[in-house]
């Protein structure tokens, strides 16, 4: 009787072990990010960011805040991303990109029983192909929560508002990093795509449960990043 108790003991400590490894994070969680944003290297506001699952339901829901002395050039912005987990990864139903200086708003739909992409920008509306494992501009930051590494050494679409891009990401290097909210050894993931117009580099803790440490984006001559102030996980 004690033989079997012990070997029920060891069995369900595996069966909890191998379900961690799967997915170590909680189905209900929220992750409260604060950033310093820069514009070529120069602090211009703070940015806020929120990743909320609920289930297989996830919320991402991003907004910037500038300063005042920068608002001629860098207005209020705010992103959202709504979509469901599946099979380790993200699947978006739609994505919105709003901004405070009169601009339309960009938003993206995501059609994945009929595999279409309905894209609004610029007062029209554009239909296109879905094609598989899209992401858009916030979902593709996040995509790692669910995906572990299965995001990297492969061709990733991102969908911008306006069209679809590219991306294919790789392990740069690993080092620590020093921020606002503490120390973290980090992976610098970069993108060696040669076809997309922009570059997007994440920094990830190697704690995956952690929110994005660091993030820049080069596009047209210009580079924007993100660096951690504060966090908050529930």
């Amino acid at each position: 009787m004690n033989g079997m108790r012990i070997v029920l003991a060891v069995f369900l400590c595996w069966g909890e072990s191998a379900a961690m490894a799967m997915d170590p994070h909680p189905v209900h969680e929220t992750v409260r990010a604060d950033y310093r944003l820069y514009y070529d290297g120069m602090p211009v506001g703070e940015v806020t960011e929120v990743w909320e699952r609920d289930g297989s339901n996830y919320r991402i829901h991003s907004e910037a805040h500038p300063y005042p002395v920068v608002r001629w050039f860098a207005p209020n912005f705010r992103e959202d991303s709504v979509g469901q987990i599946v099979d380790g990864g993200l699947q978006p139903s739609r994505f919105v990109h709003e901004r405070s200086d009169g601009q339309a708003p960009l938003v993206a739909d995501f059609h994945w029983n009929t595999g279409e992409l309905i894209l609004q920008h610029d007062g029209k509306s554009d239909t296109v192909p879905l094609p598989p494992d899209a992401q858009d501009m916030l979902s593709i930051k996040y995509l790692y929560r669910v995906a572990g590494n299965g995001w990297l050494e492969r061709d990733l679409p991102m969908v911008t508002g306006k069209h679809l891009e590219i991306h294919h990401f790789v392990v740069h290097d690993r080092l620590p990093i020093d921020t606002d909210a503490g120390r973290f050894e980090v992976r610098h993931v970069v993108d060696v795509s040669a076809q997309a117009p922009s570059r997007l580099e994440i920094w990830l803790a190697t704690d995956l449960r952690d929110p994005p440490v660091r993030l820049r984006v080069t596009e047209r001559g210009s580079r924007w990043e993100q660096r951690l102030l504060r966090m908050e996980i529930q």
